[in-house]
């Protein structure tokens, strides 16, 4: 009987650390815990907002999405101006068409982690033909904005210049994945 009671005890306490383990576990939000590759749509609608917000000339906006490595690498006056210098000239949006996008499961050169880029064919008023290209990181369960790149392409029968071998999960089925070459 005496040794009952001593059980009692410690399989009251080993259920209570297991009730309280799962309440843990239900009550941390999900997204911390999601992989980045289950929320690709995600990405998508952020990279649009983010643009938008470059649209709109609130360029000290689009800094606080900034990823925490981008804001490590760049300052925000330096970031702020460069969008200036060359998104200004161009003047609004005509329309803006989303070409691809492409998930990065190790990264980009010069950005480690979970990442998406999206890919852009837009024209601006005072600048047409213009490939906009956004990398976003999943940083603490949501997309962060990366990088920020725009510009008219380089003249498409010139050849493109090979960065070395990389991991790409296309996410649309019209976008191919390029074998990478030896």
């Amino acid at each position: 009987m005496l040794q009952g009671h001593k059980i009692a005890p410690a399989r009251v306490r080993l259920s209570f650390v297991f009730t309280l383990l799962a309440l843990v576990a239900l009550l941390t939000p999900a997204r911390l815990h999601a992989s980045a590759s289950d929320h690709l749509d995600q990405a998508v609608e952020a990279s649009k907002a983010w643009v938008a917000e470059i649209d709109a000339a609130r360029y000290e906006d689009t800094y606080t999405f900034l990823c925490e490595e981008t804001r490590n690498r760049y300052s925000e006056d330096h970031w702020v101006q460069v969008l200036q210098t060359f998104r200004t000239p161009w003047g609004r949006v005509i329309d803006r068409h989303q070409l691809s996008h492409i998930y990065k499961p190790n990264g980009v050169k010069g950005l480690e982690g979970e990442c998406v880029i999206i890919t852009y064919f837009t024209n601006f008023k005072n600048q047409t033909g213009v490939r906009e290209t956004v990398a976003l990181k999943w940083e603490d369960g949501q997309w962060r904005g990366a990088g920020y790149i725009a510009g008219v392409p380089p003249d498409p029968n010139a050849a493109a210049p090979d960065d070395g071998p990389t991991t790409d999960v296309q996410t649309h089925e019209h976008v191919k994945l390029q074998p990478n070459s030896p």
